[in-house]
């Protein structure tokens, strides 16, 4: 029988995460370790875990965290999504279990998510595969490929080609995805380390999907039901005009460090981010928020050309 280890990273989500906590412990197949990185949350995060069965400690070298079934690490410090998954999984990769199933704090899988998952990557000869989040309030997006080739994809998140069919087969390669219940086999963990928690916040996801490729294909299994707590469709609305904060700094830093790291060519490496500076710069002076946008777009452009990572811009949650 496969040893499960869950991964989660929170921030102040504990009522989210009490619930994700309580979906993993029902799951039909056995999970057999729940480790929690707590990302400094303020809130009673820490009363939930204990109230849960959790054992927390800040100190790595605690044998419950090799020895206990429910066990939460608490960060001295909060270090962004990137920093919160790189160390998890650095710390998790340790432990004995055959796989790690990545999540956020604000994910849901339904009881038999897990199993389901395990099964179809047996099938596919596999070792990672994601599941399926799409439910009433959430439509999935499914990367089949991304066109490291063009240098006119120069907006983040322009290179994803999805799916675009109806996805009735019991699964699809796929060549992205998100820390939003990927599972992937102990010995590719391994062999690729932990993500690159330089990105902070945004792309790190992409980028270790890029990594685990290199050892084996991701598949995306159809009928293993994930949802996301937080995620409200009929509620959503878009502005055509940005107004930048320090997330947009994140994204658009790391969509140039992206770039350059896996453009096939020099035009995607090199032309791609002065075509998104460009672009961005136009689109700020039309939309009035010069002013507050350029100082943001200029950092991010410098920064990412430059392959300045980790925090650099104080997060404002």
């Amino acid at each position: 029988m496969e040893k499960v280890c869950a991964v989660l990273v929170t921030y102040n989500r504990q009522i989210c995460l009490k619930k994700v906590i309580l979906g993993l412990k029902n799951q039909t197949q056995k999970i057999d370790k729940i480790f929690v990185f707590d990302n400094n949350s303020l809130d009673d995060t820490e009363e939930v875990l204990k109230d849960l069965g959790f054992s927390i400690s800040s100190d790595e070298a605690d044998p419950i965290f090799k020895s206990n079934s429910y066990v939460s690490f608490k960060s001295g410090q909060n270090l962004g999504g990137s920093g919160g998954f790189s160390n998890a999984i650095r710390m998790a990769e340790k432990f004995d279990e055959d796989y790690l199933w990545i999540m956020d704090d604000d994910v849901l899988p339904e009881p038999d998510c897990l199993e389901r998952m395990l099964s179809e990557m047996k099938k596919q000869k596999v070792k990672a595969s994601i599941p399926n989040r799409s439910d009433e309030n959430y439509t999935d997006y499914v990367v089949k490929s991304l066109d490291f080739n063009s240098c006119l994809k120069y907006a983040p998140y322009t290179r994803k080609q999805p799916y675009t069919q109806e996805l009735t087969e019991s699964s699809y390669r796929v060549a992205d995805m998100a820390f939003e219940g990927p599972l992937i086999a102990m010995d590719v963990v391994r062999e690729i380390g932990a993500p690159n928690d330089g990105y902070f916040l945004e792309y790190d996801d992409s980028d270790y999907a890029q990594r685990i490729q290199k050892k084996t294909a991701i598949i995306y299994v159809t009928k293993a039901k994930l949802h996301r707590q937080l995620a409200n469709k009929k509620n959503k609305t878009e502005s055509k005009k940005d107004l930048y904060t320090w997330r947009t700094y994140y994204t658009y830093r790391n969509n140039i460090v992206f770039d350059q790291t896996y453009g096939k060519n020099w035009r995607v490496r090199q032309i791609s981010p002065r075509l998104m500076l460009i672009h961005k710069t136009i689109k700020s002076v039309l939309d009035g928020y010069a002013k507050n946008n350029l100082p943001i777009l200029f950092k991010a452009y410098s920064d990412g050309i430059h392959h300045r990572m980790g925090k650099r811009v104080e997060p404002n949650y």
